[in-house]
């Protein structure tokens, strides 16, 4: 149960870091607060998400 959980995170985390480039580009295009706190939070999310994944598999 253990390894289903941390592969559901590790999913989650891919699929958060997948969106990484296109928020960038956009990011890029309008340099804009609302645009880098959304870039900012998928990093972050990312981040957690594979954090979280090698704790539950300790």
């Amino acid at each position: 149960m253990k390894l289903l959980k941390c592969f559901a995170f590790v999913y989650f985390a891919i699929s958060w870091a997948r969106g990484i480039p296109g928020q960038f580009k956009i990011y890029k295009e309008d340099k804009s607060l609302k645009n880098l706190f959304l870039l900012l939070g998928r990093l972050i999310m990312a981040i957690t998400a594979m954090i979280v994944a090698a704790a539950i598999y300790l």
